[in-house]
Formats: C-alpha cells, structure tokens, sequence
C-alpha cells in the first residue's frame, strides 16, 4: 500500500485552496481593471448595508461616467478603449483607502462605495478628487487622450430598498450631472427618480402608440413674403396616448433619442408626411424635421427612400429639416448623408439659425438650400434695436450664398413688414396660420387661392389678409 507523506498532502491541500482563490478571485473580479464587478460590489455593498448596525452606518455610492469613450473606441480601436479604462482603474487604485470599495460597472463607467460617511459635504468632496484624479490627460503612443468624467452621489440616507437601488440613484445622478453641464457632478433627489419614471411611462406609450395610432401630424403653412402665396406646409409631430393624455414633442422625441426609438418614430413621420403631401397641389412641398440622432442610426437614406416611394412624392417636394447641433457630434458622417439626400432631390433646410451654434463655416461646407431664421430674432425685434440690423445681415449673407431664408414666429404686422423690406423669402408663425390637422388643410390651400386671385395685384394687401 503507497504511503502518502504527509507534507505532500499539505502541498496539495494548498495548491487546491490557491485554485479556488484563483476560482473566487475570477468570479468576483473584472479581467481587465482587477477591480470588483458589478455582482460582486452589489453583493459587498448589501452586506455592508444589511449589517445588524446598520442604522448606525452611513455611506455614499459614487457613480463615475466616462464620456467619450466609445469614441476613443471607435476611432482607435477598442485596444484604445481598453488601454483607458486600465489607466482609469489604475488611478482608481492609488485611492488606497481600505475600507472603499472600488467597481468597474460597466464598459464606461466605474463606481466606489465609501462608508461611514457622516455629510453630504463629504461624499461630494470625494466625489470631485475622484474627477480630478481621474481626469488627467492619459498618454497613447504619440498623443494624450483626454475623457470626460462625470460623478452621481447617492447617500444611504435616501435610500429606500437595496445595493442594486443605490446604484440605480447614482446612475440617474451622473445622468443629470452629464446631460445638464455645469461641474460635472450631482446628487440623487427624489425628483430624479420621479423623472426616470416619466420617460419610462412615455416610452411604454410611444411603443403602444405607433401601434395604435397615437401619433400624428400637424402642418404650420409658411408663406412667400412677396406676394403672400402658400409655398408649403412643417409637418409637426403630436402624440395623445389613453393614459398619459397629450405628451409635448419636447418630452416624447428626447425620450425616443435616448432609448433609439427615434429611428422608428423618424421614419413613421416621413411616411405620414410624404403621404398627406401626395393630396397637395404640386408646387407645395412639405417640411419634416430630422433629429440629430436620425443620422447615427444608419436608416436615415433608406428612411427617406422608402417614404417618397410609399407615396410616389417627388424627392424636390420634400424640405429636410436640420437644426445646427446636427452639425456638432460628427461633421463627416452628417455632411455625408445630405450630401446623398440633396442627390435625392431632397431640399436641404438649416433649422433654427442663430440659436447659439452658428458657425458660417456650416452654411458653405453643407449642402444647404435654405435656412430659417429662429423665432427668438424675431421676437427681439420689439424690444432690441440691434436686431434689426443682424437680422438684415443674416438675410444679406444668405442671399449671397444663394439660400432662400424663411423667418419664423411671425406674430405682428411689423415683423411681416420690416422682413419684407429685408427681402426675406418666406414668413412662419402663428399670425398666418398655426399648425393645424391634416383635414383643414385643404381650406388653408383653398382660402390662400382664393386670396391670391383677388389680391394679386397689391401683394402688401394679400400678405395682411392672411393674418385675418
């Protein structure tokens, strides 16, 4: 019979204990950062706060978002991605407090439980060294690669429920802290979460209402300046759903860009619009507008395609709406796709000029046929005096530029006059015709033929007889 020695089974015992620490230590741990993972954190944070003192402990849960990086990832290569968040967590790391507990949450976003935190002050001034530490510029081969950090703080204290709850009050946190500006960082409240709630319930009833026909369309008339002709139709959005009643587009359509319904929700609007127009008479065309997150959706020119042959609309009668934050996130990817709708045959409009973007630079390097001017300019006219003259200098360039110009928020006589002295092409607003539903359309149409032929020959009298 073999005889075992007895130090040879000590060797094995501790070769299997160090597997399964090796085991324990895997399970628990991100391969690539070595920090907890979120299952492990959640579960240390609960035995944190289910200790028999628990209502003795305080703490707070910091969430840390880095922005940016899916671009980083994008652009150099997720080996780039990766080599920042090691950097990050190795940074994390040198915040050697013992008693803080330190995860990687997700692919661009980390976290770190701290107990015994007596003051909100506290958490906060954690919070901040946190994004200074972290926010410092990271070598790359031949080049430093900045990210953009931002910090959710949830305090135990407002907590109702378990680790898995606080955790989701930091991220909503870190999402006010990244979506508002400003330092870069925030506290959960109660009315964060009555907001998430919000978009949650919109979100269920958009769903339910593209099935259902919750949605519709509106149509604004907008006007030749000259000689007050109906030019065309902006088709608007509007959402009634059973339970959450009317719901402005302001609160549906930046739900719809932050879940991706946007793409479904873009293209539904195409189709409505195409199709309505097909009743026009041939020389209205008709305006939809396309949000910023319609071109990162990859569907947009196949949206657009299968909407004009839907309804078998001309593509020169359909005006593509943009505002200039549009023109932000990722110039060669939107110039892109407008270059390809102007080649449509798709006019291509700048949306809300002047609203705090303006570059001129956008207005020559973009396939645009027309810009329309904000309302806010034309609501200053009354009260600002310079105005005026920037509103003379807009219309001005972009007639050098071969643009036709359409001026929104028309609500007086004096705005209709001064920007027919500016030679402005188009007028909007709710002085000539609010949005209306698609079934009084056609008397828009038929009261604007009827004003044109019996007004055509002062174009002054024809223009007033519109805001009656």
């Amino acid at each position: 019979m073999v005889q075992v020695e007895s130090t040879e089974i000590e060797e094995l015992k501790r070769h299997i204990a160090k597997l399964e620490g090796d085991v324990l230590h895997l399970i628990r741990h991100d391969q690539l950062t070595g920090l907890l993972n979120r299952a492990a954190f959640i579960s240390d944070v609960d035995a944190y706060l289910n200790a028999p003192n628990r209502d003795q402990k305080k703490g707070a849960l910091v969430e840390i978002s880095v922005r940016g990086l899916p671009r980083i990832a994008g652009t150099l290569g997720r080996h780039a991605g990766d080599y920042v968040v090691s950097a990050l967590a190795a940074r994390l790391n040198l915040m050697n407090n013992p008693d803080i507990l330190k995860c990687r949450l997700d692919y661009w976003s980390f976290a770190m439980f701290i107990p015994d935190v007596t003051d909100a002050l506290d958490a906060l001034t954690m919070a901040k060294k946190v994004l200074e530490t972290l926010g410092q510029p990271i070598d790359w081969v031949d080049r430093k690669m900045t990210v953009e950090l931002g910090a959710g703080v949830a305090l135990t204290a407002d907590l109702d429920g378990d680790a898995a709850s606080l955790v989701h009050n930091a991220g909503l946190a870190v999402k006010s802290a990244t979506e508002k500006g400003g330092p870069g960082y925030a506290f959960f409240n109660p009315t964060l979460a009555q907001g998430a709630r919000r978009k949650q319930d919109i979100l269920a009833a958009m769903q339910d209402a593209i099935d259902n026909n919750g949605f519709s369309m509106n149509y604004q008339p907008f006007f030749k300046t000259d000689t007050g002709e109906l030019t065309g139709f902006e088709a608007l959005m509007r959402m009634k759903h059973p339970d959450l009643g009317s719901v402005s587009p302001a609160e549906f359509i930046v739900v719809a860009e932050e879940s991706g319904f946007i793409s479904k929700l873009g293209a539904w609007a195409l189709v409505e619009a195409c199709r309505a127009a097909t009743a026009w008479p041939d020389h209205l065309t008709v305006a939809v507008n396309i949000s910023p997150e319609q071109f990162y959706t990859g569907s947009l020119i196949t949206d657009v395609h299968n909407a004009l042959e839907l309804s078998s609309f001309p593509a020169y009668r359909l005006e593509i709406e943009i505002t200039e934050s549009t023109l932000l996130k990722d110039n060669e990817v939107v110039l892109q796709q407008l270059q390809a709708l102007r080649d449509m045959g798709c006019l291509i409009v700048l949306d809300d000029f002047g609203t705090g973007y303006s570059s001129l630079s956008y207005l020559w390097k973009f396939p645009f046929q027309k810009l329309k001017i904000d309302r806010a300019f034309i609501m200053a006219l009354d009260s600002t005096p310079m105005v005026r003259g920037m509103l003379q200098s807009i219309i001005g360039l972009a007639r050098n530029l071969g643009l036709k110009v359409t001026a929104e928020g028309i609500e007086t006589q004096k705005h209709i006059d001064v920007l027919r002295e500016f030679k402005c092409d188009y007028l909007q607003g709710f002085m000539l015709g609010r949005p209306t539903v698609q079934t009084e359309v056609a008397a828009i149409i038929l009261k604007n033929y009827a004003s044109q032929l019996l007004e055509k020959p002062n174009p002054k009298v024809a223009i007033a007889r519109l805001a009656q």
